[in-house]
């Protein structure tokens, strides 16, 4: 019994030890980023997680954060951007652990490479989960379990804090933090040098979503601004959250500017048009990715289609 003991004892240095109380879980390697054809992976390894940043066509993020035990993919992508669901599922395969996964909102390019994820459990905060599940775009691609969640739900051993803010980039926008781990997911509420989708905003009808969405991210801010990463649902991850924020509060003031006429263009005069204004945008953040800009033009979505309502 003592030998039992002692060897016990010594399988369990081998694969943890304690450092500053904090358990160190010794991961296996990564699965090799040659899977990942259409996009790109970052893994980043602390003491007792690590997370998996994949980004698919340059634009849209999907995170494993992954435990001694488990993994949780928040938000799955889209499948326009080829083999990435494929992907993304031989990846999280390749961990060769039980998943579950998190949606944070109603928007197609985060959940559309569901229909590779049938068998896997879905969370999302309990408005999302009530738009997702009536949204025939999702309830064709997803035939598995939704599970709605008001406040704080425990993952496989990690306490999620889940939460919501109404009509910004969305009608209904949820992010997640896992205090434990000082690590924020805003979806949606934040783009890492990406350019905001915006076409939302309804100037003419009474409803400010930019100015909501604005104190909503000074909300954040003050919230999760000491947190030590911010993992975005476009153009991936930052290790600053209070600066990324930040930056997007600065870019909306800018938008809503150029909208409401508060804000000249470059040449001095006032802007008048959907064009002028996401053509300024990009001219004042030259190096932001394409982003959901420019899906406030006319014709963005079909043919025929007027594009945002700004004027």
């Amino acid at each position: 019994m003592i030998l039992m003991a002692a060897f016990a004892g010594l399988m369990f240095f081998t694969s943890c030890k304690k450092n500053d109380d904090t358990l160190t879980i010794n991961f296996a390697a990564p699965p090799s980023t040659t899977i990942v054809k259409s996009g790109t992976v970052k893994v980043i390894t602390e003491n007792n997680v690590r997370f998996h940043v994949l980004e698919f066509g340059k634009t849209v993020t999907s995170t494993i954060v992954e435990t001694e035990n488990a993994i949780t993919i928040v938000d799955v992508g889209f499948g326009l951007i080829a083999n990435s669901g494929q992907e993304l599922r031989a990846y999280a395969d390749s961990i060769k652990k039980p998943m579950n996964i998190i949606i944070t909102h109603d928007h197609r390019d985060h959940f559309m490479n569901l229909e590779h994820f049938n068998d896997i459990a879905v969370y999302a905060e309990a408005k999302s989960a009530s738009l997702l599940l009536a949204d025939t775009n999702f309830t064709n691609v997803y035939k598995g379990n939704v599970i709605a969640v008001n406040g704080s739900q425990s993952i496989d051993g990690l306490d999620y804090m889940f939460g919501d803010i109404s009509n910004t980039e969305a009608p209904e926008n949820g992010y997640i933090s896992i205090p434990s781990l000082q690590s924020f997911f805003p979806g949606d509420l934040t783009f890492n040098k990406a350019h905001t989708f915006i076409r939302d905003y309804t100037p003419l009808d009474g409803t400010d979503e930019l100015t909501g969405w604005i104190n909503s991210l000074q909300y954040l801010k003050n919230q999760f601004g000491s947190y030590k990463h911010i993992f975005v649902g476009h153009n991936g991850y930052s290790d600053n959250v209070s600066d990324l924020i930040d930056a997007n509060i600065a870019y909306l003031k800018d938008a809503q500017g150029l909208i409401k006429g508060t804000k000249k263009l470059t040449n001095g005069a006032y802007a008048s048009t959907v064009k002028q204004v996401v053509d300024e945008l990009a001219l004042l953040y030259p190096d932001y990715g394409p982003g959901g800009l420019y899906l406030a033009l006319p014709d963005a979505f079909y043919p025929g289609d007027p594009g945002a309502l700004w004027f």
